[in-house]
């Protein structure tokens, strides 16, 4: 299964800290040219200290060139649409691909995806959704209903 990774979910790995949840997944990652150049160009332009860390950690990650035309969500949702699957933690964007026949998921889906196919142990798995909380990037009742899964 391939799937297309959304900046909101390259941002709240880096913000916990998890950048390396990428390498685990059991999902080959496509990188659209948008978030690459909205994570690590405009993010290194302004001077995120995450940019940096998300360029290190999508470098081995396939890329894909979208149409230049239309916002970056048209371009994210494109390229989902051509592999079949989108990552994304943005609501509007994850129910507009689903909508569109796309699977969604979000960054902590993709994290029980690891556990279920054994590329993370349970341990590290509820280790990850702890520091996604932390970092402001998973509310408290998904924390509850993700470590249920685990």
């Amino acid at each position: 299964m391939s799937a297309a990774v959304d900046s909101s979910t390259l941002i709240s790995l880096a913000w916990a800290g998890q950048l390396g949840l990428l390498a685990q997944a059991p999902v080959s990652m496509v990188v659209p040219d948008v978030v690459r150049t909205e994570t690590v160009a405009s993010g290194l332009a302004s001077g995120h200290p995450d940019a940096a860390a998300i360029e290190a950690a999508i470098a081995p990650l396939a890329g894909v060139e979208t149409e230049p035309a239309g916002s970056v969500d048209q371009a994210v949702l494109a390229a989902a649409l051509a592999v079949g699957t989108l990552v994304s933690n943005d609501l509007a964007l994850g129910r507009r691909a689903a909508n569109l026949g796309v699977r969604w998921l979000r960054t902590a889906d993709l994290l029980i995806l690891c556990v279920k196919s054994g590329t993370m142990n349970q341990d590290d798995g509820r280790a990850v959704l702890n520091a996604l909380h932390a970092a402001g990037r998973l509310t408290s009742a998904l924390l509850t209903s993700y470590l249920e899964e685990i």
